[in-house]
């Protein structure tokens, strides 16, 4: 594979949601910490519920009145109906009360719906999680007054992880070709942390319009196969690459000698002496080349200091606890010197 590009980007939640409470107050206390795991309807916070209650109780008494002026309406209207059938009332008198009646009933209904709504306002005094996840980031703080829907908690789901980075505009087509045929291009995510794994990964959203400050277009990608080592907020990067032809190896860039019209790479034998393998660069990249020779995979050639080395030399490859992932230190005799000289290696 020939790495087109390395995309740095910080790992997020694919469902991750700011958690705030649909009525206005004073934070009294917070239960949570970013970092806590909550489950689906635990209470992350609370606002000082004097305020809703009052209200609640003003509402209450709302509809108790109205109760009261529904009642005896009903009651002077069964009267007049006595009295319109003795003939002591006419039927407008009748109606009136008929009328009086029916629009106390209706005060009552809204009197009614006017306490559920108090009262819903009151159970919102309570912050509670909408799914399972963690607390991500925290906004608000007890004694701090909030407005409604004012951020005070952010929660992510850790199911599904993706990398969120930022491509520019002259790669961003290379991305939509990915998303439209996954098999032409694949896509690697590694962590800064251990840069040695690699775990594939696919495009699931891509901004339509790019960032007007820094004019990169947000790219998030799914991990596939996401392994516990992947914690939200962490650093990594992905690797957009393409297939190479039969016969082309992808290389290091500082493993690539040039003198003039000649390329090539120093090559390990199995005597321990350096063969100077003449290839062609195909494509040259960030931080590697694609070549094409007589190299296949398994062979072990220098992957820095070439221009020090000579064809012929012998060098015995040696473990070097400061190189990680597959690279290697070979040791060759320098002349007037104290010390041997090292020379990178990989194995590829």
């Amino acid at each position: 594979m020939a790495e087109t590009g390395v995309y740095p980007g910080e790992v997020r939640a694919r469902q991750e949601s700011d958690h705030a409470f649909r009525v206005a107050g004073k934070i009294i206390t917070r239960m949570v910490d970013p970092g806590a795991r909550v489950a689906r309807g635990q209470p992350l916070a609370k606002l000082d519920p004097s305020d809703t209650k009052l209200a609640a109780d003003a509402a209450q008494a709302a509809v108790a009145a109205a109760e009261t002026e529904a009642q005896f309406s009903d009651a002077e209207y069964t009267r007049f109906q006595d009295l319109f059938k003795r003939g002591f009332v006419s039927q407008s008198a009748l109606d009136q009360k008929l009328n009086v009646a029916n629009a106390a009933k209706a005060r009552l209904e809204s009197a009614r719906a006017q306490a559920r709504v108090s009262q819903n306002q009151a159970g919102y005094t309570t912050l509670a999680a909408e799914f399972d996840g963690v607390v991500t980031q925290a906004f608000g703080d007890a004694g701090q007054v909030v407005g409604a829907g004012q951020p005070v908690l952010r929660v992510a789901n850790p199911a599904d992880k993706e990398l969120l980075i930022h491509v520019p505009e002259s790669k961003i087509s290379e991305f939509r070709a990915v998303a439209r045929s996954a098999a032409s291009k694949e896509i690697r995510v590694a962590m800064t942390s251990d840069p040695t794994r690699l775990f594939p990964a696919r495009v699931r959203e891509i901004s339509a319009a790019a960032d007007a400050v820094t004019r990169t277009y947000p790219v998030r990608l799914s991990i596939q196969q996401a392994a516990d080592v992947i914690q939200l907020g962490m650093s990594g990067y992905a690797m957009l690459a393409n297939p190479v032809s039969s016969g082309e190896v992808h290389v290091p860039l500082s493993a690539v000698l040039v003198k003039g019209n000649l390329s090539g790479v120093f090559r390990l034998t199995a005597d321990g002496k350096l063969k100077l393998v003449p290839v062609t660069v195909i494509q040259f990249t960030e931080t590697s080349a694609v070549v094409k020779g007589p190299l296949a995979a398994g062979d072990r050639i220098v992957a820095a200091g070439v221009h020090k080395l000579k064809e012929g030399e012998t060098v015995k490859p040696l473990d070097d606890p400061r190189i990680t992932g597959d690279g290697k230190v070979a040791v060759i005799p320098a002349e007037g010197a104290a010390s041997p000289a090292h020379v990178t290696m990989r194995a590829r």
